[in-house]
C-alpha cells in the first residue's frame, strides 16, 4: 500500500528476515526458485506429452531448462539491489509497467505530496498543511579526524538534538555530479595565457594533467554530496500554545473537536503563524548547526529548495533556475470576460 503520509517515508522492516546463505534470505531463495517452478508448470499442463521440439519429446527437455530458468531467476536475486529484497524490487518493476508513465497536475501532486511553493515566504506547502523548509550542512573535515576528535563531533551533535531539536526533522542526503569542465577550464584558460606559451614544458605540463584529471575523475566518477535537514510546521501545531491547557483538552476525542471548532485561529491568522514559527525553527537549527565547530550551515532559498524537489522526483540533475521562471503563479484558464 503506498504511504500517503507527506512527513516520512518509513520502511517495513529493517533487515529482520532470516538469512539462510550468506545475505540471501528464504524469500531470495524462493524467487530465484519461482522461473523453474513456473516451467514445470508450464511444460506439465499447457503443452501435450507427445509435443516435439527440434526432434525431441519436450519432456526430455525439461530439465535443462528448469536449470536455465533457476539460473535465469538466481541472477535476478544477484543483482537486486542492496537498499530492498528480491520480492519487493519484482513488485517495482510490476507497478512501474502497470503505472500511468505521464500524471495530470492532481495526480502528479498525490506523489509529490507537493501543493504549492510560497516564494515570498521561502517555503514550500505539502499537500496536508504543512510548511517545510531545508538548511543545506556543511559537515566538518573528518578525514584525518582522531578517535577523540570523532567522539567530540558526535556528542555536539547529540547535544544539538537534545538541546535545540524539540519538533521533528529529517535529515536528506543526495549527490550532485562534480563540475569537471568548470574546474578544468581554469586550466584550459591558461594555455592561451603568454608566459604559457613561452614555456612549452608549462605548456606541455598542464596538457597532460588536463589529460590525466579528465580520464582519473571518469574512472572513480566523483560525485559532490550534499546533506540537507529539512524542517516542517503543521497547522495543529500553532493552533494553541505549547502545553497549554488548551492544546491537552483539543487532543481529547470529541471535546477536541468542539475546543479546536471554537477557539483554533483564524486561517489567516494560522498560516501567519505558521510562517513565522517555521522561520524561527529554521534560525534555530541552522544557529545550533553553526555552534558544532567546523560544521557550516545556510538555509536555502526557495528556487534552491523547489529545484531539489524536482530533482528527486525526475532522477536527474536540473538547472538552477530562479522561481518565476519554474513556477506557475496564474492560473490556466482565467482573465476577464
Amino acid at each position: 500500500m503506498h504511504d500517503t503520509d507527506p512527513s516520512k517515508r518509513v520502511p517495513k522492516a529493517l533487515g529482520t528476515e532470516t538469512k539462510l546463505f550468506g545475505n540471501y534470505t528464504l524469500t531470495d531463495i524462493a524467487v530465484a526458485l519461482v522461473p523453474g517452478v513456473a516451467v514445470v508448470l508450464l511444460i506439465q499442463v499447457v503443452f501435450p506429452p507427445s509435443l516435439m521440439v527440434a526432434g525431441y519429446r519436450l519432456q526430455t527437455l525439461t530439465l535443462p531448462v528448469v536449470l536455465v530458468a533457476i539460473v535465469c531467476g538466481g541472477i535476478f536475486v544477484f543483482l537486486t539491489p542492496a537498499y530492498t529484497t528480491s520480492l519487493e524490487w519484482i513488485e517495482t518493476f510490476v507497478g512501474f509497467a502497470r503505472r500511468e508513465k505521464r500524471l495530470n497536475h492532481d495526480a502528479a501532486k498525490q506523489h509529490t505530496q507537493v501543493e504549492r511553493v510560497h516564494p515570498e515566504h521561502g517555503a514550500i506547502e505539502r499537500t496536508d498543511g504543512a510548511l517545510v523548509g531545508l538548511i543545506q550542512v556543511g559537515p566538518p573535515p573528518m578525514a584525518l579526524a582522531t578517535d577523540a576528535e570523532w567522539a567530540a563531533k558526535t556528542d555536539a551533535f547529540r547535544d544539538f538534538c537534545n538541546t535545540v531539536v524539540e519538533f521533528p526533522i529529517q535529515i536528506y542526503s543526495t549527490t550532485q555530479p562534480f563540475p569537471v569542465e568548470e574546474y578544468l577550464a581554469q586550466y584550459r584558460s591558461r594555455l592561451d595565457d603568454p608566459d604559457v606559451k613561452a614555456n612549452p614544458r608549462l605548456s606541455t605540463l598542464i596538457e597532460e594533467y588536463l589529460s590525466w584529471y579528465a580520464t582519473d575523475l571518469e574512472t572513480r566518477r566523483m560525485t559532490i554530496r550534499d546533506h540537507y535537514v529539512v524542517v516542517s510546521v503543521t497547522p495543529e501545531e500553532v493552533h494553541f500554545e505549547r502545553e497549554s491547557l488548551t492544546e491537552k483538552l483539543a487532543t481529547l476525542p470529541v471535546v477536541g473537536l468542539f475546543v479546536d471548532a471554537w477557539l483554533a485561529p483564524r486561517a489567516g491568522d494560522e498560516r501567519a503563524a505558521m510562517f513565522d514559527a517555521l522561520a524561527e525553527r529554521l534560525h534555530r537549527v541552522e544557529a545550533g548547526l553553526r555552534d558544532i565547530e567546523g560544521c557550516t550551515a545556510r538555509t536555502v532559498d526557495v528556487e534552491d529548495a523547489t529545484t531539489l524537489v524536482a530533482e528527486f522526483w525526475n532522477g536527474e540533475p536540473r538547472e538552477r533556475v530562479a522561481a518565476d521562471q519554474q513556477l506557475r503563479t496564474r492560473p490556466l484558464v482565467g482573465g476577464s470576460r
